[in-house]
């Protein structure tokens, strides 16, 4: 009779663990995460790059802001208001980044053609970025 009481109380205890560790609750609900755009690349403004002046033919230049793949990009457009078919149309590159004398004074990139120019820049983690060298300045000559 012992062994029986014992075998009860053992049992009792079994399932009284067990039933402490089952689910109580049927369902949850799905989570729902919106996709992340990353901020580095949609952060920048066009007050981050400056236009030169000052030189012989400097033109101002247009700029439009864009998106690409989520990430921010500026356009700039060089050309006479009414284009010329004949000037070349130059526009240079300059970086803060970048302190040979070369570059300081020609710029780090160049685009030129003729009648009108157009360059796109990317916005790379906070910064307006050509060809993997941030941009700090452009500059937008006619060339007669």
């Amino acid at each position: 009779m012992r062994h029986l009481i014992l075998s009860l109380t053992i049992f009792s205890t079994c399932i009284a663990i067990v039933n402490s560790c089952a689910a109580t609750s049927g369902t949850t609900s799905p989570v729902t995460v919106a996709p992340v755009t990353p901020t580095g690349c949609n952060s920048c403004t066009a007050d981050l790059i400056g236009i030169k002046t000052g030189a012989d033919g400097d033109f101002p230049p247009t700029s439009v802001i864009g998106t690409v793949n989520g990430c921010r990009t500026i356009t700039y457009t060089c050309q006479r208001t009414p284009p010329v078919a004949t000037d070349v149309v130059q526009i240079t590159y300059y970086s803060d980044s970048r302190t040979d004398p070369a570059s300081i004074e020609n710029g780090v990139g160049v685009v030129q053609a003729l009648s009108t120019a157009s360059a796109v820049i990317d916005c790379v983690d906070g910064h307006w970025e050509k060809d993997t060298i941030e941009i700090n300045d452009i500059e937008c000559q006619i060339i007669t």
